[in-house]
């Protein structure tokens, strides 16, 4: 796992969580960087890594707290998380990021090459994932 892939699995389930359950899953509010949406606590985490694999898990489990909202995960979360995980663990950072992409993602809406701490709003995230989710995950 590498950090640009933990950070799009971490939007992919806060935006599945927004359109699901109606409640932001993560505190921090995305940024439109380069490669994608951003977290920039985690960004701050795991830079060290560059584009290698993060390897101490210690350091991610500890970290989890830090931007996952409420601090002990909810059932909510819990299936965000494991939702996520099946439908992305195989994908690459880069498809993932490219996914992040597309015409009309709220990324693509706000992203600025010259500015990348421009927000991503969550009302955005949460009716693109409304709009990619099938009647019957949506609450």
């Amino acid at each position: 796992m590498t950090q640009m892939k933990l950070q799009k699995m971490v939007y992919f389930a806060h935006g599945y969580h927004l359109a699901k359950y109606g409640e932001a899953l993560v505190k921090e509010v995305f940024q439109a960087w380069k490669y994608g949406p951003v977290i920039p606590s985690i960004y701050q985490s795991y830079k060290l890594y560059g584009s290698d694999p993060i390897f101490n898990t210690e350091l991610i489990a500890k970290s989890v707290n830090d931007f996952l909202n409420p601090t002990e995960l909810s059932e909510s979360a819990k299936d965000a998380i494991d939702y996520t995980w099946q439908l992305t663990r195989k994908l690459s950072a880069n498809q993932l990021s490219n996914w992040t992409h597309i015409d009309g993602s709220p990324w693509a809406k706000v992203y600025n090459p010259i500015e990348w701490s421009i927000p991503i709003d969550n009302n955005s995230i949460k009716e693109y994932f409304k709009g990619l989710l099938t009647p019957k995950v949506q609450a």
